[in-house]
């Protein structure tokens, strides 16, 4: 199964992680079966950023949780696509 994501990031990048405003309409589909080694390549791709030059935090954020929950390895992005 595919399934859509949005992406949001910061519009302007800034040298120390900073950002001016935020960016929202970009939007990407995703296998069900995908890594996090490969959704953060595939974010980095589609939001023309270099991983070797930036780190790529994955975070979502579950309706009614006013915290988002950081994707830090494979197990999370399965419980994030489930």
């Amino acid at each position: 199964m595919n399934i859509p994501i949005l992406l949001r990031h910061p519009e302007i990048w800034e040298p120390e992680i900073s950002y001016k405003s935020y960016k929202s309409d970009d939007a990407t589909i995703i296998s069900e079966s995908i890594t996090l080694l490969k959704l953060v390549s595939m974010i980095a791709m589609e939001l023309d950023i270099n991983e070797v030059r930036k780190k790529i935090e994955v975070k979502y954020v579950v309706e009614g949780n006013s915290s988002p929950i950081v994707i830090r390895n494979d197990n999370g992005v399965r419980v994030y696509v489930s």
